[in-house]
């Protein structure tokens, strides 16, 4: 059941979804001038073109990348763990004093 009038919904709703809607509406205006562009080359460039969007579509994604990072640290060596985590802040403080002075 909803409670509200419908002004009250529309208005809670729409900034929830709206940038969504942009960026689709967005997405969908560039593939279509790209696709535009692709129409107006003359056909002996279509296999570079092809080459190209094959060669962009097999670079990983971001999320991929920063998942590939995934268990690079599972063999570090405790002492050196300890030092980059707990010892931290009094190795940063001793190498200020180092430069500063």
């Amino acid at each position: 059941m909803f409670l509200g009038d419908e002004k009250d919904w529309c208005d809670i709703s729409l900034p929830k979804y709206r940038e969504a809607i942009i960026e689709m509406a967005t997405d969908t205006q560039k593939r279509q001038r790209i696709l535009r562009k692709i129409y107006q080359i003359h056909s002996d460039k279509l296999n570079e073109i092809e080459e190209f969007l094959s060669h962009i579509d097999k670079r990983p994604h971001k999320k991929s990348q920063n998942l590939s990072y995934a268990g690079a640290w599972k063999n570090i060596d405790d002492t050196v763990l300890k030092d980059l985590t707990e010892n931290l802040i009094p190795n940063r403080q001793r190498n200020r004093r180092r430069f500063d002075g």
